[in-house]
């Protein structure tokens, strides 16, 4: 990325908690001065800072190197070389390697990751990946829906809103049903669309007839009966009270009784 992508304070090059890299030079830049580098660690000294120092100071990840792609990989097979040839060098590492493997390195990195202050680096890009993530999810749902709207058979959600709404007077609850979504967003949905929802308390046959059908659906799944009525008329045969039904579909007695005197 580049400097000017972000604000950067005044009286700096480059912004606080971003590493500048040119991408196609492959420099890094210098907060304080404004000049490109291979190796920030080495100039930063001139400025009287340890790279440490600097990594503090410009809220940088205390492990991020302070150097171009190319001097890290450089640096990188250096250390895997020494590794390889050098007999002291894995003996030294040796008690390291077994603290890895028993997860007790992950436990102690833990621990001071909740004594140390974040470096705005990390706060930054944790920022960004869930602004990322909430960004995907949303253009997951949008998808979902557009999916359920074709599979209804509607053109776009505004015809199907007003369609299933509007014209089939369907209740709120049986549309957000229908489409897979909450109720706040149906009435968002609704509202953006220019949609106005009915009054609160006006009723329909309509209304009344889906909410009968979503209600002896959800408790058709709750016992996993395919058939509601044969199911309710067999437990009724083997001796199950009015009051058993009821704490089995989750409704009232009333409600059960209105069932089993009615298929449909």
């Amino acid at each position: 990325m580049t400097a000017g992508e972000v604000p950067v304070p005044a009286g700096l090059h480059a912004p606080y908690g971003r590493l500048v890299r040119d991408e196609q030079s492959d420099l890094v830049l210098c907060h304080l001065c404004g000049r490109w580098f291979r190796a920030l660690g080495s100039h930063v000294k001139a400025h009287g800072l340890s790279a440490d120092e600097y990594r503090a100071a410009f809220g940088l990840y205390q492990t991020r190197a302070l150097a171009s792609g190319e001097v890290s990989r450089a640096r990188a097979e250096i250390q895997r070389a020494r590794y390889r040839d050098s007999a002291d060098t894995r003996r030294n590492m040796a008690a390291g390697q077994v603290m890895a493997g028993s997860g007790r390195l992950t436990l102690l990195a833990a621990d001071a990751r909740r004594t140390r202050r974040p470096a705005a680096q990390n706060t930054d890009e944790q920022r960004s990946r869930l602004a990322a993530g909430r960004r995907t999810m949303a253009e997951s749902r949008e998808r979902q829906l557009d999916e359920t709207v074709a599979r209804l058979g509607f053109a776009d959600l505004e015809s199907c809103l007003r369609g299933l709404y509007q014209q089939r007077q369907l209740d709120l609850d049986t549309v957000r049903a229908e489409l897979g979504i909450g109720r706040e967003r149906l009435r968002s949905l609704l509202a953006a669309h220019g949609i106005e929802p009915r009054r609160q308390g006006a009723n329909t046959r309509a209304g009344r007839t889906s909410r009968a059908r979503l209600n002896d659906a959800e408790a058709a799944a709750r016992v996993g009966a395919a058939d509601l009525h044969r199911w309710l008329v067999e437990r009724r045969r083997e001796g199950w009270t009015l009051a058993r039904l009821a704490d089995a579909v989750g409704h009232s007695v009333p409600w059960v009784s209105a069932r089993l005197r009615r298929p449909d």
